[in-house]
């Protein structure tokens, strides 16, 4: 890799983390006081601007000298903005007023009302092989399969959530939550059929989570940084998921993102990412 490269990596975004940040943008700024949309009235051009909040160089405002590039190119240090409020950001002069903590705050609640708005469209009766689809495009191409038994007794939800710390993820996993019963009859169906792809599925969300898991030191630190370990999960999830043979190309992004929190939470619940809580004796 050359020296420009090497300094550029922060703003060489992966396309899977390009199209995550345009589905939950759902075109609107993320600004909380904007309603400016991000596609222009051709309904093609784009006219959105991908910004730091953390800056990708040292002379930008918030830079974080504890980042990696691939941390600042990465979906949680990115948000979609409108032209004039990413100048407004992007201004060192006005760092104080936008701090990262605010900008977060406007990402994550941005987020959390898109995703909240896609689950209710009801997409899996508009689109119903696309979970389907989905669960085997994040079961294929596995090595051998590790000893992946269910969890006995799994915890209700709230259970889950207070053990483990989750906050700025708590409603979304709370929306999603009640999809599991459907995502259950396709793994049955899947079952019956002789695949083993229920399993491929969870033993290779686990085998992600172990190893984002392996960055904490104990359960401490793994509860402190829930959200973030979901946002790295859910991460690398994407882009496993764009990388695959199998494309998920006749299904539009927004379905394909609701197909996957609903794996993705099923997958939480079922203790294949983040600690299962202790058994009540």
């Amino acid at each position: 890799m050359t020296k420009k490269e090497t300094k550029d990596k922060a703003r060489q975004y992966k396309p899977s983390t390009v199209r995550r940040l345009d589905t939950l943008s759902g075109n609107e700024c993320a600004h909380p006081d904007c309603s400016k949309k991000l596609i222009a009235e051709d309904g093609v051009s784009i006219i959105s601007k991908i910004c730091h909040i953390a800056a990708a160089s040292k002379e930008g405002p918030r830079f974080d000298d504890n980042m990696t590039d691939d941390e600042r190119r990465g979906f949680d240090n990115l948000i979609l903005l409108c032209d004039e409020h990413h100048v407004m950001i992007d201004n060192k002069e006005n760092e104080a007023q936008y701090p990262t903590s605010i900008l977060k705050e406007w990402k994550h609640s941005h987020e959390k009302k898109i995703l909240e708005l896609i689950s209710s469209k009801n997409l899996l009766s508009k689109h119903p092989l696309a979970l389907n689809k989905v669960i085997n495009t994040i079961g294929s191409k596995m090595d051998e399969v590790l000893d992946l038994p269910e969890t006995e007794n799994a915890p209700n939800t709230e259970t889950k959530i207070l053990f483990n710390n989750v906050k700025r993820y708590e409603s979304v996993i709370r929306e999603f939550a009640p999809y599991q019963v459907k995502l259950n009859k396709i793994y049955e169906v899947i079952e019956k059929e002789g695949s083993t792809k229920k399993e491929l599925v969870l033993y290779n969300i686990k085998r992600i989570y172990l190893r984002v898991k392996s960055e904490y030191k104990d359960i401490e630190e793994i509860r402190n940084n829930a959200d973030i370990i979901l946002d790295k999960v859910i991460e690398i999830i994407w882009d496993n998921v764009d990388k695959a043979p199998n494309k998920l190309d006749e299904f539009d992004q927004e379905t394909i993102d609701f197909s996957l929190m609903i794996v993705i939470v099923d997958a939480f619940m079922r203790c294949n990412i983040l600690e299962e809580p202790p058994k009540q004796k």
